[in-house]
Formats: structure tokens, C-alpha cells, sequence
């Protein structure tokens, strides 16, 4: 029994250096959809560098295949990187709206840009950014400047092809805090900062968090997660971007247990990108959920070690060895 106990001590403290490894220096995933093709194809398994921007010290080690995340308890610390974030780079990230899930994309604006999109051409610091090799559009046409998706960043402002100029938050912007504000600009940057936000208006309150009750649902498959999310009776968090939430609301938010009418400024600590994928047409990105704070920055994908096909599970051997670009 003592030799089996140790034998199986053995192989817990293997896995765990294993899953430790895993999410410090490298990481090894499987790419779920056709965002990036032609360059990296959905069905591609990848091996990725987690070291190259700088390793960060995990919060949580994810149970592979699961939503399952054991706390690691360690303090929260990058160490320096090899490199920095650049234009063109092909990045891996948190999804910064619920960080379980991994995406990854390229890198088109980095801190300070500003990014303009007309008839799907991108503009960088006013100058337009070529679509990258291997990169498509699967619509024959553009849509119009008339064409107004309420899905996108920020709202009403445009839509996949026709995006106004913005400007990527950096480290040492700073941001009044009043009923002026952009609130759906600067309530995500708030969170993504580890700030607390909370609606309170009398016995009511509720804690804004960037996770959306889709994406937990997603993860979980707890269709009553819904009822954790405002309007539902006895709510208790609401998003961000949430169309209940509105300007005259503003005068109700605490930032760190303090009412807004004693914060009036806010200093951003981090900065952030804008990513896009190259298969313009068929990407959910940063024009639908903006910008990705250097805090949720993984690694690059280094190589594709093999692939299948997901129609058809066909394995598609001349994938293998081939390198992102």
C-alpha cells in the first residue's frame, strides 16, 4: 500500500509540473475555427511559445479538455520578454471576455495606433495595412457605411467593413471619470485593470464583469446562468456593454467601493492591442470586442505538429512542420 501511495504521489506531482509547464512555457491546442485561414486552418493542432512576451505566472491551472482550473496561489508576475507585441505578429491571447478560452489572431494596431476601417481597407496611423499572405474575403462585396451592426465595438458606430477611427489605449492614458464618459470604452478597461466596478442604486447592487452569460453557458452548459445576469430578477453582475445600462446610470457606479463622484480620473497600467483575423469575413475579433490588454497576452503559435480536417476527420499530413506566419 506505502509503495502504491508513492507511486501515485509520484505521478500527481509529474502531471501537475506537466500542466505547470503547460501554462508557463509552452502550449499545445487545437484551432477551433476558420478565423485565420489560409495561413493557420481550423482543425490545425499548434504548439506555441508562452515565453516569447514575456512568461507569465499563472492564477489557475487549466485541466485539459475541461473548465476545470486548480488555483496555484502564486503572485501574479511576468517576467521580462524576449520580444515585444508587434504589428503583424500572430498572437495568442485570452479571449478577454471570459480567459478560459484561447484565440488567437494578428496583431494589427498596437498601443497608441489608431486604427480606421473604409471598404475593408485597414488604416494604421492613417496608412493602409495590405491584407497579410495566405489572408481572404469570402463576401463578393463590401457593406455600406449605411450599414449600422449594433454587435460591434462600442455600438452603432459602423460594422466589420466600415469602422471609424479609434485609438488603442495605452499605458499612462488617463480617463475622466464622470457622467460624461464613454462608458463602454472605459468600464472594460476599468476590469480588464483588476479595478471592482459595481452598480448601486439603493438595497439594489450589481458587480460588472467582462464574461458574458453566452460564453459561461458556453463553457459550462448552465443555460441558468442567465438569471446571474441583469434584467433577471435578483441579478447579481451585469456587463459592460449591456444596452440596460445607460448614460444616466453613471452617477450609480462605485469604483473600488468608492461612488464615481469622488474618482475623478483613472490612469490606465497596461497596454493594449487590436487583432484581427485574416479571414476577414469569418472572424469574431477585436471589431466586435475590441481591444486585448497585455495582461491577457499568451505567446505566438510556433508550428503546426499535425491537423485534421473537421468535416470530414480526414488527417491532412502536408500541414505538418508548417510554421504560422
Amino acid at each position: 500500500m506505502n509503495k502504491f501511495i508513492a507511486e501515485a504521489k509520484s505521478i500527481l506531482i509529474l502531471i501537475l509540473i506537466i500542466l505547470f509547464l503547460k501554462e508557463t512555457v509552452v502550449e499545445a491546442y487545437i484551432v477551433p475555427t476558420s478565423s485565420m485561414e489560409e495561413n493557420i486552418l481550423q482543425g490545425d493542432f499548434l504548439i506555441g511559445s508562452r515565453y516569447i512576451y514575456g512568461m507569465k505566472v499563472p492564477e489557475k491551472i487549466w485541466i485539459p479538455f475541461s473548465a476545470i482550473s486548480i488555483p496555484t496561489f502564486l503572485p501574479e508576475y511576468r517576467f521580462p520578454a524576449f520580444k515585444e507585441v508587434e504589428r503583424g505578429d500572430v498572437v495568442v491571447f485570452e479571449y478577454p471576455r471570459d480567459p478560459v478560452y484561447k484565440f488567437v489572431k494578428r496583431c494589427i494596431g498596437i498601443a497608441g495606433d489608431t486604427i480606421k476601417i473604409e471598404d475593408q481597407n485597414v488604416y494604421v496611423n492613417g496608412e493602409l495595412v495590405p491584407l497579410p499572405e495566405g489572408g481572404k474575403f469570402i463576401m463578393n462585396n463590401y457593406l455600406s457605411r449605411e450599414v449600422i451592426d449594433p454587435t460591434i465595438f462600442l455600438g452603432k458606430q459602423g460594422n466589420k467593413d466600415q469602422y471609424p477611427q479609434i485609438t488603442i489605449p495605452k499605458k499612462g492614458d488617463s480617463f475622466i471619470l464622470d457622467e460624461n464618459m464613454d462608458w463602454k470604452l472605459i468600464l472594460p478597461l476599468l476590469l480588464y485593470e483588476g479595478n471592482q466596478v459595481e452598480y448601486i442604486l439603493g438595497d439594489n447592487s450589481l458587480i460588472f464583469t467582462n464574461t458574458s452569460p453566452r460564453d459561461v453557458e458556453r463553457r459550462t452548459g448552465d443555460k441558468s446562468i442567465h438569471k446571474e445576469y441583469y434584467p433577471s430578477t435578483n441579478a447579481t453582475l451585469i456587463t459592460p456593454w449591456s444596452d440596460r445600462f445607460k448614460k444616466e446610470h453613471i452617477q450609480y457606479l462605485y469604483i473600488n467601493g468608492k461612488p464615481i463622484s469622488e474618482v475623478e480620473t483613472y490612469t490606465l497600467s497596461q497596454d493594449y492591442f487590436w487583432m484581427m483575423g485574416d479571414n476577414r469575413d469569418n472572424s469574431e475579433d477585436s471589431r466586435f470586442w475590441g481591444f486585448v490588454p497585455k495582461s491577457h497576452i499568451l505567446g505566438q503559435p510556433l508550428i503546426t505538429w499535425f491537423s485534421i480536417n473537421l468535416n470530414n476527420y480526414i488527417p491532412r499530413l502536408n500541414r505538418i512542420g508548417k510554421i504560422p506566419n
